[in-house]
């Protein structure tokens, strides 16, 4: 027997049936003037949900893409210091060196961040042109607590900020302007709970006078985007049936209220954090710089990460998923991104703990359900 799997991974998340039906609308001429109202609509609403005066580009990419895009409009020929707390921060290094900045990374143990007086030393010695850092990091699940401070140290050294915020937006704390971020990636199936597909840069107007002249990128040229901007279109082909989906997906934000929609992921993973614990499921983050979209967690002795994923998917149709590089077969994590219905977070401690006690486990999985029903009072 089949059925449709609960996703509680770190993206793509759950979209409602109305957001995915958007995307069903007939195609329209990119370069006419249905399309142009469109566009402004979806670039008005991230504006809005991000609460920025900022340019946003949109792109029809991963958040990789728009990661991508950063590295190749503001790493050439510059320096670079990243703060690298997990796989997405060896990856934000790795795209601006092959965009040929000068890298140097501030690094902490798995399941950690560098301290911030460490970072500021780092970029007194380096003076950086660039700091960038990926504000939560989905492997391991590392939340970088400090980002507003990080990002008035740099802006106080005269650095650009540069920000993978793909797993961050609409589910975490971000004030783009007043932080003094000046470029930021975004994706929209995180979160925001859209299709995947699509990505969006926020650019300052710092960040708009300093890209790179020698862009090493046709596809991600951002200038090139600005200049269709203006004139509410894309240099290239959109996925016009995906910015209906997303539209529509921004509009349910802005009418649950931003604020609320960011409240929902901190009271979630605070619930859920003492719900696995109460299983017996230890958190692999330590807990200043622990996840509100993503949780990570190290199982109990003499059960494997990849064998209680594997029961939770095939007993009960639920997915999570294992970590990245070397913590593959280590922790396992839990995407908590966008709506999650209370029925839903119920079934996941549950099977979970079920398939803890099975394996001989000592569980509570009274008081791990106790924790998630008191959401009841908040959401």
């Amino acid at each position: 027997m089949s059925w449709k799997k609960k996703l509680f991974i770190p993206g793509p998340v759950d979209v409602e049936e109305e957001v995915l039906l958007e995307s069903a609308k007939p195609l329209i001429n990119h370069r006419g003037e249905e399309f142009h109202e469109l566009f402004e609509d979806v670039k008005r609403k991230v504006k809005e949900v991000l609460s920025t005066k900022n340019e946003v580009v949109v792109l029809t990419a991963s958040g990789t893409g728009a990661v991508e895009a950063l590295a190749a409009n503001f790493a050439p020929g510059r320096r670079a210091l990243v703060v690298n707390a997990g796989e997405f921060g060896s990856r934000f290094a790795e795209a601006l060196r092959v965009y040929g900045a000068e890298v140097v990374e501030v690094s902490a143990e798995l399941g950690s961040a560098p301290d911030l007086e460490t970072v500021v030393a780092r970029m007194d010695a380096f003076k950086p042109d660039v700091v960038a850092f990926v504000y939560n990091d989905t492997s391991p699940g590392v939340r970088l607590s400090y980002a507003q401070e990080l990002c008035r140290e740099a802006k106080a050294r005269g650095a650009l900020v540069l920000v993978d915020a793909v797993s961050a937006v609409g589910g975490d704390e971000l004030h783009v302007d007043a932080w003094g971020i000046d470029a930021l990636a975004g994706a929209s199936q995180k979160c925001l709970e859209a299709p995947p597909g699509l990505s969006f840069v926020v650019l300052s107007e710092e960040a708009r006078e300093k890209l790179s002249k020698e862009a090493k990128s046709v596809y991600f040229d951002l200038r090139r985007y600005l200049e269709y901007s203006a004139r509410s279109e894309t240099p290239f082909t959109p996925a016009v049936t995906l910015l209906y989906a997303f539209r529509r997906a921004l509009e349910r934000i802005l009418a649950f209220g931003v604020q609320k929609w960011v409240s929902m992921h901190a009271e979630r993973a605070a619930a859920l954090y003492r719900a696995f614990e109460a299983l017996n499921l230890t958190p692999f983050v330590r807990e200043e710089f622990r996840s509100r979209t993503v949780l990570s967690f190290t199982t109990p002795a003499g059960v494997s990460a990849v064998e209680l994923r594997r029961s939770l998917s095939g007993k009960f149709g639920i997915e999570i998923t294992g970590g990245l590089g070397k913590l593959r077969e280590r922790i396992v994590r839990v995407g908590l991104m966008g709506y999650v219905p209370l029925r839903d977070l119920v079934a996941l401690v549950a099977a979970t703990g079920l398939v803890l006690k099975e394996r001989g486990v000592r569980v509570d999985l009274e008081r791990a359900l106790d924790e998630v029903y008191k959401l009841t009072a908040r959401l």
